[in-house]
């Protein structure tokens, strides 16, 4: 997808969780909330979310402490705070962390690649 594209639909979803939060406390608009930030983290590489399932899996007491288990918090954390009015300039430096974080931990996760010369 292009960049200019995921930018913007980062800041659409700030532009809709002001909106909400504008609302929080006066209206139920729990059925109106939209998640584009799961779209560009799809987009740019970043695993999905299988907290649940490792929850179920493995419990409470070691969910996190398994491999295999990936969590987007960080993501979604590290949105709200980058991202506090949905300039273009905060969504773009956002999303240059977001290529640069999935990018490191594909490589670190990744198999050892063995050198052919």
């Amino acid at each position: 997808m292009d960049e200019t594209i995921l930018i913007k639909l980062l800041q659409i979803q700030s532009q809709h969780q002001r909106k909400l939060r504008e609302f929080a406390g006066k209206l139920n608009l729990s059925y109106f909330e939209l998640d584009l930030l799961s779209l560009v983290l799809d987009a740019v590489g970043v695993p999905a979310d299988n907290t649940i399932e490792q929850i179920g899996k493995y419990g409470y007491g070691s969910w996190i402490e398994q491999p295999n288990t990936f969590s987007r918090a960080w993501y979604y954390d590290k949105f709200q705070q980058c991202v506090t009015q949905g300039a273009y300039e905060e969504c773009k430096d956002y999303l240059e962390k977001i290529i640069i974080t999935s990018t490191f931990h594909h490589l670190l996760n990744s198999k050892k690649i063995e050198l052919v010369i």
